[in-house]
């Protein structure tokens, strides 16, 4: 019962009910205490046990045990349903990790996340040459396939480029013998009607055979009757008239079956539409890359498949897809929203083939069935196996693989990599030059984290001179920070340097000679060159104590100063090294118009005037 509320001095009975508390009746169930819960409960056993322990502090008139009991039945129930309930949150929490994810799709989205794309596979090639009695088309789809038997199944191949194959090109026989590497043939007969370019005509000899394609042009001599055929590639086998046959009804196969599948749309949010075959087969480009075969239409429409529906409007025809790990996959359409929902009845169709992999690799010989009746007197095989077969990445490949691919990094996590993001992975050109040296700091701003890069350039010009520069490389870190991070570029911190040396010089050396080069070898084109001194790295003198000695005529060298520029650094002789800080570089430009980049000098003993 809510407490009365009181205004003056009166109780408020309208606003709340006054009336005392009622006395407990017998019978009623008094609140106890929580008891406390055993949350190491994972299994059937464990939730049944906890919950008949729990009972005779809440219902201690309960003593029946019994499996005949229908409570004793409902915590059996409610055990079973607590197991199951534990075994899918344990689940969802393993896929959420590489190493104990179990779904493909799981694993798919994990390796996404650095950027590597699961292996789907390759249906395998072949080559084809079929010997016919008509002259006939073969459009894109022609199948032709292996003798199956009862325990193991036909392969299925299919034409992927469309060719009119001719009786005429059954037996084409040689008018010259053809030399290993050559890329030129002279048959017999006039075929510039049946040979076009890219064509595949299959050469066999007593000792040799190899397909060849044909390269443009072809050429026929009318009056000798023969026919000049160039080739793609060089032939590595040697040909001989007598012997030598040719079959030009070549076809391009490639492994995997052609289907479509219908289904009409909803008119609801996220429709899904399961395939029935799998695996999905993909092919391989002009560059080798895999490409799939699934195509999706919506009211004659075709729609394109991406990766997810973040960047999808309400109007844009995209649909995804998930696979099993069986291979089986469904296509997801949006909600409206995010991607455009099919509308009531439209007629959905699916087309695309399946088989993939080591399946598609077949012997020599093999395909000799054709799909269609009508071409039961023709005659096909493979002269060769076939080739280019793939088979999809595994996920115990995946976990293992996938995060040793990793050969770009497209985010910037920690200081290095927004250091290493100037320095290697923009591809600098035209008028902007590359830093040659950068360091990066997080600084907490108070409200979110600044990432402050420090640059260095060869030219040592300041940002603020060419305001370029610092423009190109907040651009270039924009498109790789994290997300909450702010991006300030500034220049690098230089710690001139103030050193002075007494160089002893042979007797025999000219002292301005042995003067200029030691300048040359310790100015900012030798020892202290822009490209030498990184950020924080010291300067050790017995560094400059070796490229001193190894100008000619130096007999040896005592160090008067050896220490930063300004009254408050100390000298660091006796040491021999000149610490500096992380962000700053060590700097001796001996330039007398601009003492504050460092200053050397030199006393020269010794040698000879002149």
């Amino acid at each position: 019962m809510a407490p009365n509320l009181v205004f003056d001095g009166k109780p408020q009975c309208d606003l709340v009910d006054c009336r005392p508390p009622a006395a407990p009746q017998p019978g009623d169930v008094i609140p106890q205490q929580a008891l406390s819960i055993d949350y190491l409960a994972k299994d059937y056993d464990s939730f049944l046990r906890s919950m008949l322990d729990m009972l005779p502090a809440r219902l201690p008139g309960w003593q029946t045990r019994t499996e005949a009991d229908l409570g004793m039945a409902l915590l059996e129930l409610f055990a079973f349903l607590g197991d199951q309930l534990s075994y899918h949150q344990d689940r969802v929490a393993n896929e959420a990790y590489l190493r104990t994810a179990g779904q493909y799709e799981s694993v798919r989205r994990l390796l996404a996340l650095i950027d590597h794309q699961l292996f789907p596979g390759l249906a395998a090639k072949a080559l084809v040459a079929v010997t016919t009695t008509t002259t006939r088309a073969i459009s894109l789809g022609f199948q032709l396939s292996t003798k199956g038997t009862a325990t193991q199944p036909a392969v299925i191949f299919e034409v992927i480029e469309e060719r009119v194959i001719y009786p005429q090109l059954n037996d084409i026989l040689l008018h010259a013998d053809v030399a290993a590497g050559s890329t030129q043939a002279v048959l017999e007969g006039e075929f510039d009607l049946f040979l076009t370019p890219g064509a595949w005509i299959w050469l066999q000899s007593a000792g040799n055979g190899e397909w060849a394609q044909l390269a443009d042009p072809v050429s026929v001599n009318h009056v000798t009757h023969i026919t000049t055929v160039n080739f793609n590639a060089p032939l590595s086998g040697q040909y001989d008239k007598a012997s030598t046959h040719i079959n030009g009804n070549g076809l391009m196969t490639s492994h995997g079956e052609s289907h479509q599948q219908s289904s009409t749309g909803t008119g609801q949010a996220d429709q899904k539409v399961a395939l029935d075959f799998a695996p999905l087969t993909y092919v391989a480009d002009a560059s080798g890359a895999p490409q799939t075969t699934l195509e999706v239409t919506v009211s004659g429409k075709r729609w394109q498949q991406v990766e997810d529906f973040i960047g999808s409007g309400p109007t844009d025809f995209h649909y995804t897809k998930a696979q099993d790990n069986q291979g089986f996959l469904t296509l997801h359409f949006g909600d409206g929203l995010n991607g455009r929902r099919p509308e009531v009845d439209a007629p959905i169709v699916v087309s695309y083939r399946s088989g993939i992999g080591s399946a598609g690799m077949v012997a020599p010989g093999a395909l000799t069935e054709f799909a269609k009746a009508d071409v039961v007197n023709d005659k096909s095989g493979n002269p060769q196996a076939s080739f280019g077969g793939a088979d999809p990445e595994t996920l115990a490949e995946a976990r293992l693989t996938g995060p040793r691919t990793l050969s770009q990094q497209n985010r910037a996590v920690t200081p290095q990599d927004y250091a290493d993001a100037l320095l290697h992975g923009v591809p600098w050109g035209g008028s902007i030059v590359q830093p040659l040296h950068a360091k990066a700091q997080f600084v907490w701003t108070g409200s979110w984290n600044t990432v402050i890069v420090s640059v260095d350039f060869a030219d040592r010009r300041l940002l603020a001179a060419v305001p370029t520069r610092r423009q190109a490389l907040v651009a270039a870190l924009d498109q790789k920070r994290m997300a909450g991070y702010d991006i300030e570029v500034e220049d690098a911190r230089y710690a001139p340097i103030n050193i002075s040396l007494v160089v002893h010089v042979r007797p025999e050396y000219f002292v301005r000679q042995v003067r200029a080069q030691v300048q040359q070898v310790t100015g900012p084109q030798g020892f202290f060159a822009p490209a030498r001194f990184d950020f924080g790295q010291p300067v050790r003198l017995s560094d400059l104590y070796s490229t001193v000695l190894g100008v000619q005529g130096v007999l040896y060298i005592t160090v008067a100063r050896f220490k930063r520029l300004g009254d408050r650094y100390p000298d660091e002789k006796a040491s021999g090294v000149i610490n500096v800080g992380p962000l700053e570089i060590a700097r001796c430009d001996n330039d007398p118009q601009h003492p504050e980049n460092g200053v050397l000098f030199l006393h020269m003993c010794g040698g000879k005037e002149g």
